[in-house]
């Protein structure tokens, strides 16, 4: 399968007062959403594979490999934290790759340049990420460049890789919820490939002190009139060198062209609608593809023009606002893989979690303590069977490095048993085999898929400070 369908077209941008928010949200993504780097490190006399949290090393540079959702590790990606770029060579199309696409919809919304969130060579509709990102940060995004539809179709079609994206495509991905709605945009991108023009119900003299009121579907079939009649007084040639001239120009040079006698109601037309507008009235009075003239124009098109007042409607409230879970998105029923995100409030737990939630919290103070076992010894084992017996998410390495640190108290010596018992609950069935060769040759295929997440939800409670008290009491 192709690795590369999602990308941006553009640079990425982000403006040196909006960096350090952005790169906090890009950290707290990564986080959240269960991206990690893996490493090795000597335990018990053995290397373990841990994963840690993605953190800027000492150039600004993020990398990252692993997905704790996926259990995949990958090729390293990287975030650079002074210029906001993202490198992904092996992205794939599951967990990683959603956050990685979380992350490429994030640099469209903050940089200041064209930079678009692109699937298949054709915009990428941002809006479902933009919810999720919404659940997840508790930020609205805004996506400026879009709602200049024009300038976004302009910025593409100069673009040779992205010659095939049309007008239907840009107004299919617009994101209604997050961007503004810019009329004189929409109507500049509005029928571009339609060969006639259709005259308004309403009368229209033309003249120029109703220009100025007229609606743009009036002032483009006013414009289209008006070079027909100049094409078979004059021909071609004249009126295309007009348009040259004035296509390129600023608004107050348009101003200045709009008192030309003959050629004037064009350029007074031009200071309420974009150059799009013209150039199809051109197109279709010569009976050509608006494309094709344009590029034969060899014009970059003016920008600013006289706009309009509108009512902006009524703001949405905030709290009325409505978001993506991203364990939905990751396509799972709950969110039993989140216990280590937990804060100030309740997730999302099944049935079967909360039962077993409850049995942690009655039965944790009933394990015995040894005192003849070694806590490194004793980790290692743990971290080696989760993975390889059964086929748990890598350890992560703040469990490792804590419960090292506090390998002489006895309410870490007691979880750590704990935890021996949850992973062994069945041996006891087996008395003729090891602990090792229940587990792997017979127990390990009879486990409820349930089990498997128990036993990676009890290290995430492990690093949950603030729930570990409330469910163990330390």
């Amino acid at each position: 399968m192709r690795d590369d369908i999602y990308k941006l077209a553009g640079t990425v941008r982000v403006s040196d007062d909006k960096k350090d928010e952005f790169n906090r949200y890009i950290l707290k993504i990564l986080d959240v959403c269960g991206i990690r780097k893996t490493e090795n490190i000597k335990l018990g006399g053995q290397v373990i594979t841990v994963v840690r949290r993605p953190a800027p090393d000492e150039q600004g540079i993020v990398s990252f490999d692993y997905s704790i959702f996926e259990k995949r590790k990958r090729e390293t990606a990287a975030y650079n934290m002074n210029t906001c770029e993202l490198v992904v060579s092996d992205r794939g199309y599951e967990e990683f790759g959603v956050v990685m696409n979380i992350i490429m919809v994030m640099q469209e919304a903050y940089s200041e340049e064209h930079c678009y969130f692109m699937y298949d060579d054709k915009p990428g509709r941002v809006e479902p990420y933009a919810l999720m990102i919404r659940g997840i940060l508790g930020i609205r995004l805004s996506f400026s460049h879009r709602a200049k539809m024009w300038d976004m179709l302009l910025f593409l079609k100069n673009k040779e890789k992205y010659q095939n994206v049309t007008e239907e495509m840009i107004m299919d991905a617009y994101p209604f919820e997050f961007c503004d709605f810019i009329l004189e945009q929409f109507l500049a991108i509005w029928t571009l490939d339609s060969e006639k023009i259709e005259a308004p119900k309403e009368p229209f003299t033309g003249e120029k002190s109703e220009i100025k009121e007229a609606s743009e579907g009036k002032l483009k079939y006013f414009v289209y009139r008006i070079m027909v009649e100049l094409i078979e007084q004059e021909g071609e040639e004249y009126l295309e060198n007009f348009l040259r001239k004035l296509l390129d120009a600023d608004l107050e040079r348009r101003q200045e062209l709009a008192k030309d006698s003959r050629y004037g109601v064009i350029a007074e037309v031009s200071l309420y609608v974009l150059p799009s507008v013209i150039v199809h009235g051109y197109a279709v009075s010569i009976r050509q593809n608006f494309w094709d003239v344009w590029k034969r124009l060899g014009i970059k098109g003016y920008s600013e023009i006289v706009t309009k007042q509108r009512n902006a409607g009524e703001t949405k409230k905030e709290e009325d606002e409505r978001y993506i879970p991203f364990y939905r998105v990751i396509q799972r029923d709950n969110e039993d893989e989140f216990i280590e995100f937990r804060k100030n409030g309740n997730l999302r737990f099944s049935d079967n979690m909360k039962k077993c939630l409850a049995d942690w919290k009655k039965h944790f103070g009933e394990t015995d303590l040894e005192e003849d076992f070694d806590m490194e010894i004793l980790l290692a084992q743990i971290a080696i069977e989760l993975e390889q017996i059964w086929g748990c998410r890598l350890t992560d390495k703040e469990f490792i490095t804590e419960f090292m640190n506090h390998r002489e108290d006895n309410n870490y010596r007691r979880a750590i048993l704990f935890y021996r018992e949850i992973m062994d609950k069945d041996t006891y069935y087996f008395p003729e085999l090891t602990r090792g060769q229940a587990n792997q040759w017979v127990i390990r295929n009879n486990r409820r898929k349930f089990d498997f997440t128990a036993m990676s939800a009890f290290q995430a409670l492990l690093i949950n400070h603030e729930y570990r008290y409330e469910i163990l009491g330390f």
